[in-house]
């Protein structure tokens, strides 16, 4: 760490105006001969942190001002190179609004970063710069403040009850600034006089600023301390508060942590694993039940580090304000703002994922927080408003209680919504009626937060032609023509394009007709018989999450819930399935879990891959007790060495029995069961009863003449596996069939038994 921190000050510092004069050489100052603070200054100056006032001099004595102060604070945050330069290019607009024009040139970049790592809020930039004090000099006190926060300790010092000081001064100390001065103090940053005074209101001079922050930098390496920037990092994490801390021997621990948004999970931490608690390194020791811990993963999945942040303290307030950075609440009457970043893990309605999920329009009216002891916001779940979203209405299906709809968005996604009888419909900015003539229409929909994929209102417009294809070819000049092959018909067109009222976009940016590539999937809006906009995007699209569903028939529609919480429909035709891979082996569709990792590839609107990673079950035993009331089912097991434990099943486990796919009001006593289990719920059962003989009857959906299995969908929607390998096949007039004979469709009969978990068919007969 120590190395790293001195490398990354090595190669970056941007110095003061009067620091700028000339590099200090051989790192000897004619003027620092016999000071105090030659040692500091000398190191500090060899390592291109500080520098003279002139070939010869460093000018110790000279005071310095807020700005200089604040841009060596900026220097103990150990920000890299690379990552200063991308700060201030971010910052550049706002501080070149806000420094003087004297100072922008030089201060710029490490201011900054003095405003990314928290050294100094823009409010207190803003009223330093309006009054003059950036450039009058600063007092000890105040660059306490600073100093403490550049060193990431600000929310130790903020939670701080008590800070006895031994100075002969003080009661002189700035009563709000006396807990960054007592950590200093602590520390060994900031030392008295030879009255053993502080002199808070003192000015600062450039020798003593210079010892305060090689101090400041060793403790920091000491401690493994270095500012960790949400916007900068990139490895994946996961939070919740400790359950459980086990020790697995040779140091490592086993740790249980459950978030409140999401489910359990389990961490090995060993003694390689960096841990950090108020910012500073730690040992295994400081993991104890009850802390919010987050867990910082590599891209190959191993631990970065952990951080620990105390308790959580929830907080529920009315949203008044809110951005994908900051929230502003009313709570009992006070207003509250909390920062966002990217490790809030936030809920909006069923949705669970980070700051993209925050719609600032969103109409949020309540929040529920969860902060812990840094003072970081760990959780928020939001509550009421809608999102908007758009795209082509699929398709529209009637249902008890409204209608359930499938839009595909521009991108190609489709996601199926429910729109209420009674919700607000428009069409063409009139009230009107939802109607399946309207299949194939631009629409927008008003999504209910709390809803799921719940409508408010749905407005359909009609005075535009939508189609969505992939582009074949831009061809010809004044005009130019669009030749798009049609993603429902397959047939290839041309279209007129708009000329000067033509808008071209690829994944959501502006680009030129010329850079439109061949094969892209695209949306093409159609003014007469004019085309004014093509939306396209990658012929192929992959889509990650988990599997909130499968609904099996002859078109059967798998759902899959992204990362940002987002329900995606994905329709798969029986009779063309794509290649379908199972923990890296071929698999088959009726293997699918609810809760399993899925990769969708779809090309052209076409799902052409399906790579699932099973959840594996976590829970295995004997059903010892079955209760079921209004809330859903609820299952006593009991596992191999007798113990009992209780375990809910919702609607939404994927419950399997005797190798059929059923409810889980269907398990019984004695059931042996394999349960995969996040946090108290369970999200998948497999069962198997003492009873094994059984009569179906079925639809087939697909023949596997290789395998000699039939895939098969019950009269009670759900799917089965039959194995014919043994099996005479028959009409209901008594006719031999091959199994070549049974098609996509056909109603069938079948009789058999289980063997294992597999129907084993002895008889089938086509009615």
């Amino acid at each position: 760490m120590r190395a790293k921190r001195l490398a990354a000050l090595c190669l970056a510092l941007v110095l003061t105006l009067s620091l700028l004069v000339a590099p200090a050489g051989a790192v000897s100052f004619t003027d620092m001969t016999g000071h105090w603070a030659r040692e500091d200054v000398e190191y500090l100056a060899g390592l291109g942190i500080v520098k003279g006032t002139s070939n010869t001099t460093f000018s110790p004595d000279r005071k310095m001002t807020a700005c200089e102060a604040l841009l060596f604070c900026s220097r103990a945050t150990g920000v890299s190179a690379a990552d200063k330069a991308k700060i201030a290019a971010s910052q550049a607009e706002y501080l070149g609004q806000t420094l003087p024009e004297s100072v922008y040139s030089w201060a710029a970049e490490e201011m900054a970063v003095c405003l990314e790592t928290g050294i100094i809020t823009p409010y207190e930039l803003e009223s330093m710069c309006e009054s003059g004090a950036l450039l009058k000099s600063i007092s000890r006190e105040s660059l306490a403040m600073y100093l403490v926060r550049a060193m990431q300790l600000a929310p130790l010092a903020n939670s701080l009850t008590s800070y006895p000081m031994n100075f002969a001064d003080v009661p002189a100390i700035t009563k709000t600034l006396q807990p960054y001065v007592y950590l200093l103090s602590t520390y060994g940053v900031v030392k008295g006089n030879e009255s053993n005074q502080f002199m808070p209101q003192g000015e600062l001079t450039r020798a003593e600023m210079a010892t305060m922050l090689r101090r400041a930098i060793d403790f920091m390496d000491r401690q493994g301390i270095s500012a960790e920037l949400p916007d900068y990092t990139s490895y994946s994490w996961s939070g919740g508060v400790i359950q459980s801390v086990t020790s697995t021997g040779s140091g490592s621990y086993s740790v249980s942590y459950t978030g409140n948004l999401t489910g359990s999970a389990t961490v090995t931490i060993t003694t390689e694993t960096p841990i950090y608690e108020n910012n500073m390194r730690t040992t295994p020791v400081s993991l104890k039940q009850g802390q919010y811990i987050r867990v910082n993963t590599n891209s190959d999945g191993t631990l970065h580090s952990v951080r620990l942040g105390g308790a959580l303290k929830s907080i529920t307030g009315t949203v008044t304000s809110i951005a994908q950075n900051s929230l502003t609440l009313l709570v009992d009457g006070a207003t509250m703002t909390l920062p966002i970043d990217r490790f809030t893990k936030i809920q909006v309605g069923e949705r669970v994922g980070g700051q993209v999920l925050i719609d600032p329009l969103g109409g949020y009216t309540d929040a529920q927080c969860w902060v812990d002891g840094m003072g970081h916001l760990a959780e928020l779940k939001l509550s009421g408003g809608t999102r908007e979203t758009a795209g082509i209405l699929t398709s529209l299906e009637t249902t008890s209680g409204g209608y359930s709809l499938v839009v595909t968005a521009f991108n190609g996604a489709a996601s199926r919504y429910l729109l209420p009888t009674g919700a607000k419909v428009t069409v063409n900015g009139t009230e009107g009626v939802v109607s399946t003539a309207y299949v194939g229409e631009y629409v927008r929909l008003t999504v209910e937060n709390d809803g799921g994929n719940k409508l408010s209102a749905l407005a359909v417009e009609t005075v535009s032609d939508y189609l969505q294809g992939s582009v074949a070819s831009v061809y010809g000049s004044d005009p130019t023509y669009l030749s798009l092959t049609s993603l429902s018909t397959g047939a290839t067109a041309s279209y007129e394009l708009g000329g000067n009222n033509l808008s071209v976009k690829y994944n959501g940016l502006d680009i030129t007709l010329q850079q439109l590539a061949s094969g892209s999937f695209a949306t093409v809006q159609l003014v007469g018989n004019r085309v004014v906009l093509i939306d396209a995007y990658p012929a192929s699209v992959v889509t990650r999450g988990t599997v909130a569903s499968m609904t099996y028939d002859l078109t059967s529609v798998l759902e899959v819930r992204t990362a940002d919480g987002e329900l995606i429909s994905f329709p798969l035709d029986m009779s063309d399935l794509p290649a379908i891979l199972r923990d890296g082996k071929t698999g088959t569709l009726e293997q699918i879990r609810v809760g399993d990792s899925v990769t969708v590839t779809v090309r052209y609107n076409k799902v052409t891959t399906l790579e699932f990673t099973a959840q594996k079950a976590n829970a295995s035993g004997t059903i010892q007790r079955v209760v079921q009331d209004s809330s859903g089912v609820t299952i006593d097991v009991a596992d191999s060495v007798g113990e009992t434990r209780t375990y809910r099943v919702p609607v939404t486990a994927t419950v399997t029995r005797d190798g059929v796919t059923t409810t889980a009001s269907a398990l019984r006593l004695g059931d042996q069961v394999a349960l995969v289990v996040s946090g108290d719920e369970v999200l998948s059962v497999q069962a198997q009863s003492a009873s094994t003989a059984g009569t179906f009857q079925a639809t087939v959906l697909e023949v596997n003449t290789d395998k000699m299995t039939l895939l098969l969908k019950l009269s009670s929607g759900d799917p089965l596996v039959a194995d014919l390998s043994g099996a005479h096949i028959v009409t209901v007039a008594g006719a031999t069939l091959t199994m070549g004979q049974l098609k996509l469709g056909d109603s069938v009969q079948l009789y058999g038994s289980y063997s294992n978990t597999q129907f084993v068919a002895t008889l089938v007969v086509r009615l």
